[in-house]
């Protein structure tokens, strides 16, 4: 930071208005501090080594779902490393990037949770750190290293929205990925060489082969970041030369591409693999209700609610602004700015329960919101001094996080769907607190005490968040499977057993069995593949007509004997029961050609516990 804005009091805004604010307002956005490596930042790091390592060996195997899409994750990966090929053999509803990565993972290291453990363990310590990086470049590695704790304390929870055993590979490696771009483009922002944006284009082109919203983001991205540094040269001929180098990014992604067309054409890709293609099956009937149950919601209400929480937020912290420039402040507003701070705590306390009041302040669930409204405001300051590195490292950031995480404006939570989509957007906060803060504070010193009592706060409320969301997997237990170990619940562990028996029983006799509507993971965890193209049919997986009538047939075709048929539900898209709420002409099909012969869980059940019921082939009418 230049020491000319380091030494402006806070009564400076008062006596020069909004003009003086802006210039004020544009040094510190102009300002060029980059971060180097001190004795500061390397113990920062290695406390980062220390946190992530921590997280991984407390919390080792009791992550993830067996039931719900982790076994997906387990199983494709596992049939192509057995030789079939992706799309053809296996459905898949994402790029093929994350599952052959994970193929070769399985292929070097052996068929084991282990190697997935580590593999989505691995891409949260690479995704902290470039954050941390990035934060580094835009000279606040405090922010960067607070972006990085926070991905360090969300991804190792007992739950299928993890990083070391995921309801998605492919999100984990995009979240990887996008980090990686985002250091990328704050390097590339500045650099003369065009070594760096080679590097954004490769690896936007490789986030595009692996998830689409994330693949768009990236090259939405490093548009802008091409566009900033034409806009500084002052040439557009920069601009034509920077989209030659991104060209081998692009010529990887065509060919690929045209590998999974080849296979059986456009339609096959974008109708019967790929769920979130626009016009697939599954987003025009359950895509809004998905959409709006994991954040994205751009209503009326959504917005009057995020325009509240940041009013209340405001309150909150303009209380705090009070305390630090106490005997600066005139003593007329000092009852007035009380008022509101208690006011704003009062309705804090009544509205959230527990401790959720401490995260809504220091980690407020709007902070997407927040980077963008600051992106045009920092490349307005941009463009009124396109010599300006810092402004041009800001406004990306800032538009990157935006872009990244959009899907959840209003649903910025340290777990669910937002821990894949959130780093970018808590750096983006954290550097804009910075501002306020060294705008606020005319003690360097106290400056930096200040953001470090909120950084603090703030791993602190996702400590006890995240806690409370955890607390259940004390009750865990040790499953042990020819695959590896994996915790669970007591009674899961037990039921999951059998139901493993049951299959690799009916394996070794020549004897087929179809698990239904999920529980994917149990051909993993006996080491048998699926009999069917499709492994889960979950709503929207298998849409009717053709694609019904292709699984039917394949059915019909392999000679299916019996049938696991799970209690799994699908409450999270709103039509909760398989072949009755969604699917009904296959879920028709299966009952009348498969009678129920009994349960595959030999203990008594209690309500809510997994439990699945096995079905026989009328033709073949004998029990198990």
């Amino acid at each position: 930071m230049s020491p000319e804005i380091l030494k402006l009091p806070a009564s400076h805004f008062n006596r020069a208005g909004l003009s003086a604010a802006s210039k004020s307002f544009s040094a510190l956005l102009n300002s060029a501090d980059e971060g180097e490596w001190t004795p500061v930042t390397i113990v920062a790091l290695f406390a980062l080594v220390l946190l992530w390592a921590t997280q991984v060996a407390t919390t080792w195997a009791s992550w993830g779902n067996l039931t719900v899409d982790c076994g997906r994750e387990m199983y494709v990966p596992w049939a192509l490393a057995q030789g079939k090929q992706l799309y053809r053999d296996v459905w898949f509803l994402n790029g093929p990037v994350a599952p052959y990565f994970n193929s070769y993972l399985f292929r070097l290291f052996g068929f084991h949770l282990n190697v997935l453990y580590w593999a989505g363990s691995l891409a949260a310590f690479g995704s902290g750190l470039f954050l941390y990086l990035a934060g580094m470049r835009v000279g606040s590695w405090l922010s960067g290293w607070v972006a990085a704790a926070v991905i360090f304390l969300e991804a190792f929870q007992p739950s299928l929205f993890c990083f070391p055993l995921p309801y998605s590979f492919s999100t984990v490696y995009g979240c990887l990925i996008a980090c990686c771009l985002l250091w990328v483009s704050v390097r590339a922002a500045t650099s003369p060489g065009r070594l760096w944006i080679f590097a954004a284009g490769l690896a936007a082109a490789v986030a595009l082969l692996d998830k689409l919203e994330m693949g768009a983001t990236c090259y939405a991205a490093l548009a802008l970041l091409m566009a900033g540094r034409a806009l500084m040269q002052r040439s557009w001929t920069s601009f034509l030369k920077d989209c030659a180098v991104t060209l081998p990014g692009v010529i990887l992604f065509a060919l690929i591409t045209g590998w999974m067309i080849s296979i059986k054409g456009f339609d096959f890709i974008t109708q019967e693999n790929f769920l979130s293609w626009p016009t697939a099956y599954f987003m025009k009937n359950y895509g809004k209700f998905w959409l709006a149950s994991t954040g994205f919601s751009f209503d009326g209400q959504a917005f009057a609610e995020g325009a509240w929480r940041t009013a209340i937020l405001l309150g909150v912290l303009q209380g705090g602004h009070l305390f630090v420039t106490w005997k600066r402040t005139r003593a007329r507003w000092k009852a007035m700015r009380l008022a509101v701070l208690v006011t704003a705590i009062a309705l804090l306390v009544a509205a959230l329960p527990g401790r959720d009041w401490l995260r809504s302040v220091f980690f407020p669930q709007d902070m997407v919101l927040y980077a963008a409204t600051a992106a045009p405001v920092a490349w307005w300051y941009f463009w009124r001094d396109r010599s300006a590195h810092q402004s041009l490292r800001l406004a990306l950031v800032f538009s990157f996080a935006f872009l990244l995480a959009f899907r959840i404006l209003f649903r910025t939570l340290p777990s669910g769907y937002p821990i894949y989509y959130n780093g970018p957007a808590v750096l983006s906060f954290f550097l804009l607190l910075r501002m306020a803060i060294r705008h606020s504070v005319e003690s360097r010193r106290l400056a930096l005490a200040t953001q470090l009592v909120f950084s603090l706060a703030a791993l602190i409320s996702i400590f006890l968040y995240v806690g409370q969301q955890s607390r259940h997997s004390k009750d865990y237990q040790p499953m042990i499977t020819d695959r590896g170990m994996i915790r669970t619940w007591p009674d899961m562990a037990n039921n999951y057993g059998d139901a493993i028996a049951f299959i690799k029983a009916k394996n070794a006799l020549g004897e087929l069995v179809l698990s239904v509507p999920e529980d994917t993971s149990l051909y993993f965890l006996a080491g048998v593949e699926c009999p069917l193209r499709v492994y889960q049919f979950t709503p929207g997986a298998v849409a009717p007509g053709k694609m019904t009538n292709e699984v039917i047939a394949e059915i019909e075709r392999k000679n299916i004997r019996y049938l696991l048929w799970s209690s799994r539900i699908f409450p999270e898209y709103g039509v909760p029961r398989f072949g009755i709420d969604f699917n009904q002409d296959l879920g028709s099909y299966l009952r009348s050609h498969y009678r129920l012969v009994g349960s595959v869980v030999r203990d008594p059940i209690t309500p809510g516990e997994w439990t699945a019921f096995v079905w026989e082939r009328q033709a073949d009418a004998k029990n198990p």
